[in-house]
């Protein structure tokens, strides 16, 4: 009888026990938490898209230019050329779904948040990043108008952005830990994001560049870099080659509309605005989350983040020459280089580090709560954000 007892307890004790978190584990394990995790974070800027809609909408926003494009669509047609003019093909696709106009398409912004958010939780419960320093990284990322602006009012940018997001996490498991399984999901999600907004295609780019910089956890190999690259790369490159062949094949250009000697007229004409940019003190905003991923890296002992960093500020840098960004994108330089410092620079191991970087993670929220500040767009919509709010509280 005593034996039966004592076995009892054990077999609960094992049945409750719960297996320690490895570096594969989402986070939250348990779905339903995780669920409860997107649409937390995803309700408050749900709240603000609702409470926008008591004054009027912008009328120069990335998602009004949407609206505009998605209603030239003639849907009768199905030839290449028509293919190409759907781009970028996610966010149109998810728009024309859309029934319930901009604030529908600020309501897809905020789920898509949401998502990301969540992404970046179980980066950080991955990579053993003490609890502190993941909470004021989440913080920096989310906690500005910056983000919240950019989610609202500009769905393609945010949903290349969102997919470069979760690429992230699945391009670390494959290069550091050599999942393969991943390599390939991530290699499809950044395809996602170039196909969301012109932005994605930079993105992709910084994704496939920074790879070769990264620990590698596999045994070392001839061409092992490149080919890891070449996964990551190739489902962007056939889906822009397949159509760039298809029209250069039945039309005898490579995508309609495009105009190359246009594209570089408008670069050149560009590179006085960008030196004017960053001849004033408001101007080096830009460059300010470049010198803190610096300054992160030099703490934590990693000299290879500096640069795939650097890489990425110069591709921001020709991404607006090239005329990537319209004016809505405001913040997305901040964002791109706060999301890969999250994701490449490794975790703090000693209590003087980690209260640097938790320092310098800190700043990173002065800094785009100042970039917001310094940007004519985010204050406009600031600005209604705070007349809605006078609407509704009378």
């Amino acid at each position: 009888m005593s034996s039966t007892a004592e076995v009892a307890p054990l077999r609960r004790d094992r049945t409750n026990r719960t297996s320690a978190r490895s570096r594969l584990d989402p986070f939250p394990r348990n779905p339903i938490g995780r669920w409860m995790l997107r649409l937390g974070a995803a309700a408050p800027l749900v709240l603000l898209a609702l409470l926008l809609e008591t004054v009027p909408h912008p009328e120069s926003s990335p998602n009004a230019d949407l609206e505009v494009a998605i209603a030239a669509i003639d849907w009768t047609r199905g030839d290449a050329e028509w293919l190409a003019l759907l781009y970028p093909h996610t966010a149109t696709l998810i728009a024309s779904a859309n029934p319930f106009g901009r604030v529908g398409l600020s309501i897809l912004g905020a789920i898509a948040a949401g998502f990301l958010i969540q992404k970046v939780a179980e980066i950080i419960a991955q990579r053993s990043i003490p609890r502190s320093t993941g909470i004021i990284l989440i913080l920096a990322l989310t906690a500005n108008p910056l983000f919240a602006y950019f989610a609202l009012e500009n769905l393609p940018g945010f949903l290349a952005l969102t997919f470069f997001g979760l690429a992230l996490a699945d391009l670390v498991r494959f290069v550091n830990w050599g999942n393969t399984e991943s390599g390939f999901r991530a290699g499809i999600l950044l395809m996602a994001a170039a196909l969301s907004d012109p932005s994605g295609i930079l993105y992709a780019l910084v994704a496939v560049l920074a790879s070769p910089f990264l620990r590698h956890g596999r045994t070392a190999a001839p061409g092992l870099r490149a080919a890891n690259m070449l996964v990551l790369a190739f489902p962007t490159l056939g889906a822009f080659a397949t159509i760039m062949f298809l029209n250069l094949l039945f039309f005898g250009s490579i995508w309609p509309g495009l105009d190359i000697g246009a594209v570089a007229a408008g670069a050149v004409a560009a590179v006085p605005q960008l030196v004017a940019l960053y001849a004033t003190p408001t101007g080096w905003l830009i460059a300010a989350p470049l010198l803190s991923a610096w300054l992160v890296a030099a703490i934590v002992r990693r000299p290879a983040a500096i640069p795939v960093s650097t890489i990425v500020f110069v591709l921001l840098n020709l991404a607006f020459l090239l005329g990537v960004f319209p004016p809505g994108a405001a913040g997305a330089s901040f964002l791109l280089l706060t999301l890969l410092a999250i994701t490449l620079i490794p975790a703090a191991r000693t209590p003087v580090t980690n209260a640097l970087v938790d320092l310098v993670a800190v700043l990173q929220i002065v800094i785009a709560w100042s970039a917001a500040l310094d940007r004519p767009v985010v204050l406009d919509w600031m600005q209604s954000v705070a007349t809605a709010w006078v609407v509704l509280t009378g």
